[in-house]
């Protein structure tokens, strides 16, 4: 039974979440885009596979240290979304493209552009790069209008392949409105679709343009231009996108929220709080609350409570669970909260029918 999993524990509903997947994946094909979904959400390769078999092109990671594990669990298509600038770890993603030749990685410099390919001559390897192009977010990319000149140097070298475009604009996923979010991803997407139009009109190769996550997907697929994309939470969904509105002017539904978290009462000793068994070290600590939905009219705060304890209130009139009692609820931000933990209970209905190992969680290098 579901209720005797020992807690704190991520529980993962098998069938929400292939629906989840299949939902996006059916999506995309649609729109004529492809799917490399990333990683860093649900640090699984169980999950990654799941999404392998129903038409993903790849995976996105975020580190050197996943695509590792990735490499090492069979898979392939692997884009690594982040810059890889210092010596120990470019000597890792050679030694992993000497395993994986179809490894992507961005570069977002000259003299990253340089570095890399100075370390493939001398490995006698050729690397394949993506421009990653900053939307606005001031995290890492380029400008828009140094896009094209850092293009034009990575095509020059002799151990590099040019095959495109990132722009990933994180800081848009979670705007609130539908009419404003699509309004400033568009607005993104369209300038560096441009700058592929650019590229490919000056004779660069650039059959790749990639980006988006899980608030921007049906926003980013309409624009000409865009070949694939990378959102991670919409496998699991959390609290943070319940907040947001979807295109129909209502609660953005269209994935199920497949990963919930199971806490337990562990002290009642007053009439105004209960404690439960799940504190920093279980509930990523976030703007936004975790949503309980086993028990009507009680609500989650960390509380000051620390590093292993929660605090749960109650609305007038309802009732205060008792010790030994399990909580259910969404997790604010799926992302960090999947890292603290080694494990998802798998479930269908109300049974427990697998546990999936998180073996990616702790790739931070």
């Amino acid at each position: 039974m579901k209720l005797s999993i020992d807690t704190p524990a991520l529980v993962l509903d098998r069938q929400k979440l292939r629906d989840n997947i299949q939902t996006m994946q059916a999506y995309a094909e649609q729109m004529g885009v492809a799917v490399r979904p990333h990683i860093k959400t649900h640090k699984c390769t169980h999950i990654a596979r799941l999404q392998r078999e129903h038409g993903a092109i790849g995976i996105s990671a975020a580190k050197v240290s996943e695509a590792e594990a990735l490499v090492k669990a069979g898979m392939d298509g692997i884009l690594i979304t982040s810059p890889v600038v210092t010596e120990h770890k470019i000597a890792r993603l050679l030694s992993l493209l000497q395993r994986a030749p179809d490894l992507l990685v961005v570069v977002d410099c000259v003299a990253n552009a340089c570095q890399l390919n100075d370390a493939c001559r001398q490995a006698n390897l050729t690397l394949t790069c993506l421009v990653d192009i900053d939307p606005g977010v001031h995290r890492t990319g380029v400008s828009y209008a140094e896009a094209q000149g850092l293009a034009r140097t990575i095509h020059n070298h002799t151990h590099l392949n040019l095959a495109g475009l990132q722009c990933y604009a994180g800081n848009l996923q979670h705007i609130a409105t539908f009419e404003a979010r699509q309004e400033a991803s568009t607005k993104a997407m369209t300038q560096t679709a441009s700058v592929r139009r650019q590229l490919l009109e000056s004779g660069l190769p650039c059959p790749i343009l990639t980006g988006t996550g899980t608030g921007t997907f049906d926003i980013d697929s309409a624009i000409d231009g865009i070949t694939e994309i990378q959102p991670g939470s919409y496998t699991v969904m959390d609290q943070e996108y319940a907040n947001i509105e979807g295109c129909d002017q209502q609660p953005f539904n269209r994935f199920h929220h497949a990963m919930t978290q199971l806490v337990t009462v562990i002290s009642a000793n007053h009439d105004t709080h209960v404690t439960v068994d799940a504190g920093l070290k279980a509930l990523y600590i976030d703007p936004t609350q975790p949503r309980i939905i086993s028990h009507p009219g009680l609500s989650y705060d960390w509380g000051g409570f620390g590093d292993e304890h929660g605090k749960v209130t109650a609305t007038p009139g309802v009732p205060l669970p008792g010790v030994g009692e399990v909580l259910e609820l969404i997790v604010p931000h799926c992302d960090p909260t999947i890292n603290l933990f080694d494990r998802f209970y798998v479930v269908e209905g109300n049974q427990v029918v697998d546990i999936w190992p998180i073996d990616l969680r702790g790739c931070s290098q």
